[in-house]
């Protein structure tokens, strides 16, 4: 299936904005912490913010600590209310509806009357009102455009999320009763071109799905825009909601949301969209894809590849390879991913297929990863006390990763608490963990002295591991900031990781012709370099947007250790 993706999709600028600002708070520990009426709507996100202690401010509430104003606004009197109160305040009100509430403002002081078209149910048109000095009034319909009294002075704004149909159809009407009305086009940018896209799409597809919460205005209207095209229309909040058997009946799909619908939920339905052809029963091709994505979903093959980079190891430090290392390395991998999906609160929104594989194998999954994890320590006790030592010491490192050690002094000066909190911290471990499963464990094993081959051996499983996490964690951003994770990616932003990736990925390749040219390990040194270039292959399809996410991209990434391994077995049967 192909899925077109509307450009502007997802978070408007004054709901991102809104966002940010509460993560900010959240990640500089303002304490108590409230938003005046939900920050936006999107029950997904809004759970997620629950769970990070986030309250909304009921009404009559005396809230403490801090405020934080949403995208929406609020009232002047409201305003006051909270300073009378001595709470802090952070003001996200969206600069757009901002300078509608000033336009109000102006003119209400001059004495003339505001005409919103808009919903008078709608937080921001509540908000509009207190502008006005209590000569507004609220138009959705010619009727009440018909049942307004006689005024003098008028002058007309909208809820920045309307239609501009509507808009321009009850302006129509409003000139007719009130000639001299002034007219101001308040509707976002952003809104006016969504519902513009939507035209566009339609005249492109067989159908559109419309992503976003059921209570957001701009989203319900891009349902109506898209159904009164006549082209089927699917509004779904999720993913989950979405009839794979129905949508696997359509060639080309397009995909928009509402203003509030955060990039990783989009994200999620077209990845789930993409797969719906495997629903199609009875063919060849799905049945490949249903082996494959087992094998790549079920964390198998990157398991797979954790014995490849082991046996690679042993070949670059010139140790005789052995089934033991290759295993050892297989289980607790695979027990390690397994673990750490089931734990990670960030999953559930940044792999849809994988979740929900997860849930449909989650017996399988939990009885074979607690087996491996036993297989992984016995296969430590066979090897001898140092490598149990290793892997029961990276066990205790997981455990230890995720709680509060840091002493309260430096908590306070650095803002850390936890080893998890410290920026990129994740995508290190990681790849210090396979460092020492892939390339410390053969040569311990093997009684040779450490070399410089093993310095390289490590660095070359680091690199590649570095490389691999960190592009994924560029994929899982949005998710990861919502629940508070503090990533390489997040701390850097996407260009400026995907750029020290890059330059990793060549300074990776340059390090192991140097290494082979000047005899610090076989030639192998020299057929490994193609890993780097490899993996700045990868980077650079999804620089480009030839890939964005996906199964293609993951088989590619997860596909640079099991490429390691054939081009050492090779070489390994071919030395010359």
């Amino acid at each position: 299936m192909k899925v077109i993706l509307a450009k502007t999709s997802g978070f408007c600028m004054g709901v991102k904005r809104a966002l940010e600002l509460v993560l900010q708070a959240i990640n500089q520990n303002q304490g108590e912490i409230y938003t005046h009426g939900p920050l936006i709507h999107n029950p997904q996100v809004l759970e997620l913010l629950r769970e990070r202690g986030i309250r909304v401010l009921e009404r009559g509430q005396t809230p403490r600590g801090l405020v934080v104003i949403r995208a929406h606004g609020i009232p002047p009197q409201e305003r006051r209310e909270l300073e009378a109160a001595g709470v802090r305040i952070i003001d996200a009100t969206c600069p757009r509806v901002a300078k509608v509430q000033a336009i109000i403002r102006r003119w209400a002081r001059q004495e003339h009357a505001t005409l919103i078209v808009g919903d008078a149910d709608h937080p921001e048109v509540r908000g509009l009102l207190g502008h006005t000095e209590g000569r507004g009034y609220v138009v959705s319909t010619p009727a009440d455009v018909a049942g307004l009294p006689e005024l003098e002075r008028v002058i007309v704004v909208a809820q920045t999320t309307q239609s501009e149909a509507q808009f321009n159809a009850l302006v129509s009407l409003i000139r007719s009763r009130f000639p001299e009305a002034k007219v101001f086009n308040t509707i976002c940018d952003a809104t006016a071109s969504r519902q513009g896209e939507i035209q566009h799409l339609a005249r492109r597809v067989e159908a559109i799905v419309v992503v976003g919460g059921r209570n957001s205005g701009n989203t319900q209207r891009l349902v109506e825009i898209s159904r009164a095209t006549g082209v089927p229309t699917y509004h779904v909040e999720t993913e989950q909601e979405l009839d794979l058997a129905e949508m696997s009946r359509y060639q080309v799909v397009g995909v928009t949301a509402g203003a509030s619908t955060p990039h990783w939920l989009i994200s999620n339905v077209v990845s789930t969209l993409k797969h719906a052809w495997a629903f199609r029963p009875g063919s060849l091709a799905n049945y490949l894809y249903r082996v494959w994505r087992f094998f790549l979903k079920s964390n198998l093959y990157v398991a797979l590849g954790a014995g490849c980079l082991s046996y690679t190891s042993s070949l670059l430090q010139q140790v005789e390879p052995q089934w033991k290392y290759f295993f050892v390395a297989f289980f607790y991998i695979y027990a390690m991913h397994l673990l750490n999906h089931f734990t990670d609160a960030a999953s559930k929104l940044n792999d849809p297929v994988q979740t929900m594989f997860y849930g449909r194998h989650r017996t399988f999954l939990l009885v074979s990863g607690a087996l491996s994890a036993l297989a992984a320590l016995a296969l430590g006790l066979v090897l001898g006390p140092v490598p149990f030592a290793f892997i029961l010491a990276m066990s205790a490192l997981g455990l230890l990763y995720n709680l509060k050690l840091m002493p309260e002094r430096l908590a306070a000066l650095t803002r850390i608490t936890a080893l998890k909190e410290i920026p990129g911290s994740k995508t290190v471990f990681t790849s210090l963990a396979w460092g020492v499963l892939a390339a410390l464990i053969p040569v311990v094993c093997s009684e040779r002295p450490l070399t410089w081959a093993t310095v390289v051996a490590f660095l070359f499983v680091f690199g590649l591991v570095f490389i691999r996490s960190g592009l994924f964690e560029i994929l899982a951003i949005e998710g990861d900031r919502v629940v508070g994770k503090e990533t390489l990616a997040i701390a850097l932003g996407r260009r400026h990781t995907l750029n020290l990736l890059s330059l990793g990925s060549v300074f990776f390749a340059a390090a192991l012709l140097l290494a082979a040219a000047l005899g610090l390990v076989p030639s192998l040194g020299y057929v490994l370099s193609l890993c780097g270039l490899y993996a700045l292959v990868y980077l650079t399809l999804y620089r480009r947007e030839v890939m964005e996410s996906g199964l293609i991209l993951e088989s590619l990434v997860e596909g640079n250790m099991v490429l390691a391994g054939l081009l050492a077995f090779f070489w390994d049967i071919y030395p010359g």
